[in-house]
């Protein structure tokens, strides 16, 4: 595997530094989670998309749990 360097501005390092779930946490590993994310639609997003749909009933709290976790792909 090829590794490169990149320059990025203090204040962005500092941020990345802040996404990190562990001190000894790759750049390379913030930075992949941060893209991954990205491909997950965000909760406003997933609001809007419930309110579009016509609803026959009423749904309790897990079976929303589910419909949300089946439409991020999880």
């Amino acid at each position: 595997m090829k590794i490169s360097t990149i320059q990025v501005y203090d204040n962005t390092k500092k941020k990345l530094e802040n996404k990190k779930v562990h001190p000894r946490e790759s750049y390379d590993s913030v930075i992949k989670r941060i893209l991954e994310d990205e491909k997950m639609p965000s909760i406003e997003q997933m609001f809007k998309h419930g309110d579009a749909l016509k609803q026959k009933k009423k749904y309790s709290t897990k079976e929303v749990i589910k419909l949300t976790h089946e439409l991020r792909g999880e």
